[in-house]
């Protein structure tokens, strides 16, 4: 994958819901109408791994975070083609909860 802003799309049983992330040289930072995203990733022959923590940037009384707390970290895990990677992990601060994400290339 190229490095240059994406679009994330994310869901767990708990919602949905889309953001955008910068990624270059291994490194990712992002956001969405309520919470920041910071972490790394990696890719390897198809293989696309990423640790992310998230944040609160904002209270926003409408809006719940897809894990259910706004501070997480969490482990990903999927594969990528081209500049688009799907993905799937979790977070110890929300047991159970399954996550999966889209990362589509949007711009430079």
């Amino acid at each position: 994958m190229r490095d240059g802003l994406y679009k994330v799309q994310f869901k767990t049983p708990l919602g949905d819901g889309a953001g955008v992330a910068y990624l270059a040289g291994g490194k990712m930072h992002g956001g969405d109408s309520m919470i920041f995203y910071v972490g790394t990733y990696a890719e390897d022959g198809g293989q696309f791994t990423a640790s992310v923590q998230t944040d609160a940037h904002s209270s926003v009384p409408s809006m719940a975070s897809v894990f259910g707390v706004s501070k997480a970290s969490i482990n990903l895990k999927g594969t990528s083609e081209g500049d688009k990677a799907t993905m799937q992990g979790s977070s110890p601060q929300a047991p159970g909860v399954s996550f999966s994400a889209t990362l589509t290339r949007i711009a430079d």
